[in-house]
């Protein structure tokens, strides 16, 4: 009940590896050093990067001309009898030559290609390695949110307990009835059943951070850190004024996209331009020893091979990459819009955050602990009963577990906001 949901883990840069960190983040604050953990340490992104450096392995080779190809041959190899005083060594000819591929209009768009895939594959990488980085700050926040509540229950049900242990002691003496030491009891124990609730959120949001990091991650563990945490922003200032198109149009996944348009464009070239025959030029020399029937000794074979496109002149290609460039003008647009969208809506759900939260720490919070002290100091004069000061206490600490959801809430709606924007520090050595 009282701990927020967490996030689901879904699961991308320099091709170097990098060292490993010498040890966890210890600093949840320190966003660079967070960084730093994800590049060096993150399966997921790890691999990405693996990835990476296949593609620039692609991109290298495309520069590459075609290898060319050496052939020998030993012919005119006498088979059964031969003409009268002819040995087998002088009939046989012997050719060594070579063969050359040119490709005509195609090594333009074949390397242009490859080198926009290269740029989509190091781009996708950067929105992989983004959303992680998020998926970690939403972590440790899932652990600051279920930290705050398990300092407060753990005072509701300290407060709780000695209420009981006091009420139990009356009630030997026949001061209290029996049925409102059960009624204590069983609040006591609906108590116990959140804090372990809180804590249990508190375990799993630790291990789904250190999954996301490949290591541990920073601890949040008192109610001043994660209201701390949760409060915290590094970010949001750059996306004020006006910069929000600017800040969406560096979103990597949205150049990845446009990397995706360019490497789609040159793909239909390439394929469209497969009509055109590549031609094979051969060269061969040929020594022949069958000189008395008046072969020529030595000689050279020039031939040029055409394949005719006849049948298929690249089809397929052709419009399997129109519709893909199509498709991937239209997905960013798309998520240009959304981007905008969300901006907007974030940002107006985080000011009526913004407002609740002020007024919980302006006014409510400090009227609740003031009337909470007020009935305690009656109870000691005779002038309330201890389950009016009970009922105070809970008011007010109900009220800190709504100030906790509030920031909770507040902090998610920051990190849409910077998700949107892809708000993120670089990672050691950039991209």
């Amino acid at each position: 009940m009282f701990p927020l949901p967490l996030a689901l883990i879904a699961t991308v840069a320099v091709v170097a590896p990098g060292p490993l960190p010498s040890s966890a983040p210890t600093d949840p604050f320190n966003e660079p050093g967070l960084a730093a953990a994800l590049w060096t340490s993150s399966p997921e992104v790890v691999s990405a990067r693996g990835a990476v450096a296949d593609a620039r392995a692609v991109a290298e080779r495309s520069e590459l001309l075609p290898n060319p190809t050496l052939t020998a041959t030993w012919g005119t190899i006498p088979v059964g009898r031969r003409p009268p005083g002819v040995a087998f060594g002088d009939v046989p000819n012997y050719s060594l030559g070579a063969s050359q591929l040119f490709e005509l209009g195609k090594r333009g768009p074949r390397q242009a290609a490859a080198r926009a895939g290269a740029d989509e594959a190091r781009l996708f990488l950067g929105d992989l390695y983004r959303g992680r980085f998020l998926d970690v700050l939403k972590a440790i926040g899932d652990e600051s949110v279920a930290a705050g509540h398990t300092a407060i229950l753990e005072r509701l049900v300290e407060a709780s307990q000695g209420t009981l242990t006091l009420q139990k002691l009356r009630e030997a003496k026949g001061d209290v009835a029996g049925l409102e030491v059960d009624r204590l009891e069983v609040e006591h124990l609906r108590l116990l059943s959140a804090l372990g609730e809180a804590r249990a959120a508190m375990e799993e949001a630790a291990a789904a951070c250190a999954l996301l990091l490949g290591q541990s991650c920073p601890p949040v563990r008192a109610l001043d850190d994660a209201l701390k945490y949760l409060a915290s922003d590094q970010t949001l200032d750059q996306l004020k004024g006006g910069r929000d198109d600017e800040a969406i149009a560096r979103r990597p996944d949205l150049q990845a996209l446009q990397a995706a348009e360019r490497r789609l464009r040159y793909e239909g070239l390439l394929a469209r331009r497969q009509k055109i025959p590549d031609p094979t030029l051969s060269l061969a020399a040929t020594h022949d020893t069958f000189t008395s029937a008046g072969n020529q000794s030595n000689s050279l074979t020039l031939s040029l091979a055409l394949p005719l496109p006849i049948f298929d002149r690249g089809q397929p290609e052709v419009a399997r990459a129109a519709a893909r460039a199509q498709l991937a003008t239209r997905q960013r647009e798309t998520l240009t819009e959304a981007a905008r969208r969300a901006l907007v809506a974030d940002r107006r759900r985080l000011d009526l955050l913004s407002e609740r939260a002020k007024r919980l720490d302006e006014q409510a919070i400090p009227m609740a602990r003031a009337t909470a002290e007020r009935v305690e100091a009656a109870a000691r004069r005779g002038g309330a009963a201890l389950q009016d000061v009970l009922l105070a206490r809970r008011a007010m600490e109900e009220l800190q577990l709504d100030r906790v959801d509030v920031a909770a809430q507040s902090f998610s709606a920051r990190l849409e906001i910077r998700r949107a924007a892809g708000s993120v520090p670089e990672p050691p050595g950039g991209f």
